[in-house]
């Protein structure tokens, strides 16, 4: 106990000289929330997340190799109500923000299919005033049963994937009447179910067109609460699955991280829960299509599944109802899934871009004290933006979260920013992010 008294005495020394360091170069930044997106975040819809629900669940399959001409059922008719749904909501943004534009993108599959068909994507961008920038968040339409290749037998998809595509929904509504300084993009893709081929095709489409993606959110499966089998109910916990292909600061890693501070900061009482893990056990999601492609994704689920729902077959079995049916949607569980995506994309969108150059500067030194130097953002001009703070992240190396030592604020004309923190890197991993005069932060630039 004692040994732990000093520690902590140490620590709490070591973060007070830093805070009186920066304080000396300009104001700290609290992190209070910013009134425009808990607004915009209250103003979640239960009654609209029903109405999406019952509507995606009426076209009877939305599976890849469903009609495209029937104007009922299947994929065709259902791609076409998002589109004039999204194109309903873009409407609003007359007088308000730049109109957001909604598309239909076609391509070609055969993957895992008896034949080649051309199927399509939906995107909806939702232009921002700076345009720096993209986020893009993704859901898939199209349903299945277990048998992959029936294309005709009732697949309501009301979790697998309705929950996501109502977030997409709420997303576009929501946001084509709030201005935001970054670009948005809604992907609605098909073909998930097989081999992720809309989301794969998107992806190269990115990396070919030079999208400037800076983060991409799947959300496959948000919806359901009770698990099948136990019947453990959870409401208040959602997944974030994340690789970890350079190690465990990864880019996915930092987005996942960001997700659930400022996911639990806009949504009191919600956990996300930091998954590092790709995916699940022998399963998938859309968001590998853009990893592989070098994007930054990371995937949202829900914290339990119920495998007596996703991919069956609708029927009533001893007892047991089977089919991803809307009375296995959790609504006010689903909103608060989406309110930690809004959350999150907004307040990523009116973030200055992430400092670049960050690195330990004094790497090769044997200290106890750790040098952090960065390249200050610049504004549309190229000058050094004098509104951006910058916030210094540290984590002990086996802790999952970030900590702030709050912040240093844009100081000179020198292009570069560095600070003097009286902590070990042996102990410590650090990290840097720019924020705005709001308080909307950016994702972390890891010091290596």
């Amino acid at each position: 106990m004692k040994r732990k008294s000093i520690r902590l005495a140490a620590l709490t020394i070591a973060v007070a000289l830093m805070t009186t360091m920066c304080s000396r170069q300009g104001k700290v930044i609290d992190n209070q929330l910013d009134p425009v997106i808990a607004q915009t975040v209250s103003k979640v819809s239960e009654d609209s997340l029903v109405s999406y629900i019952d509507k995606l669940v009426s076209f009877h399959t939305r599976h890849s190799m469903s009609s495209q001409t029937d104007p009922e059922r299947g994929l065709g008719a259902a791609v076409n109500w998002l589109k004039t749904r999204c194109e309903a909501y873009a409407e609003r943004a007359e007088g308000i923000r730049p109109r957001p534009v909604v598309e239909t993108v076609y391509y070609k599959t055969s993957s895992n299919m008896d034949r080649e068909v051309t199927v399509p994507d939906l995107l909806v961008t939702i232009p921002g005033t700076k345009a720096e920038a993209e986020i893009l968040v993704m859901a898939h339409i199209d349903t299945r049963v277990n048998d992959l290749a029936d294309s005709t037998t009732f697949a309501p998809g009301a979790n697998d994937d309705g929950s996501g595509i109502s977030c997409l929904l709420e997303i576009v509504r929501l946001l084509s009447e709030t201005p935001l300084e970054q670009t948005v993009k809604c992907l609605f893709v098909t073909t998930e179910e097989q081999s992720l081929g809309g989301s794969a095709f998107m992806a190269a489409k990115a990396r070919e067109e030079g999208w400037p993606l800076i983060a991409v959110i799947n959300n496959d499966m948000i919806g359901n609460a009770e698990a099948s089998g136990t019947h453990l109910v959870e409401t208040n916990v959602v997944r974030i699955f994340s690789e970890s292909r350079s190690g465990v600061d990864s880019n996915e890693r930092q987005l996942a991280r960001y997700v659930k501070e400022i996911g639990e900061r806009y949504v009191p009482g919600h956990t996300v829960k930091l998954m590092y893990r790709a995916d699940r056990y022998r399963r998938g999601g859309d968001h590998s299509s853009f990893v592989n492609q070098g994007f930054t994704a990371v995937r949202m689920t829900e914290y339990f599944e119920n495998y007596d729902r996703t991919h069956q077959v609708v029927r009533e079995e001893d007892g047991i109802a089977y089919g991803d049916m809307p009375s296995g949607v959790c609504i006010p569980y689903l909103a608060k899934n989406i309110k930690v995506n809004l959350a999150c994309v907004m307040n990523l969108a009116d973030a200055p871009m992430a400092p670049a150059k960050a690195v330990i500067a004094n790497a090769v030194e044997l200290s106890n004290y750790t040098i952090l130097r960065w390249a200050q953002v610049k504004d549309a001009k190229g000058e050094i933006d004098r509104n951006v703070s910058y916030e210094i992240l540290y984590r002990e190396t086996d802790q999952p979260e970030w900590q702030i030592l709050e912040c240093c604020k844009a100081d000179g004309g020198d292009e570069n920013l560095s600070t003097e923190i009286p902590l070990s890197k042996d102990n410590y991993f650090f990290a840097v992010r720019s924020v705005s005069a709001k308080g909307n932060a950016s994702l972390p630039a890891f010091c290596r």
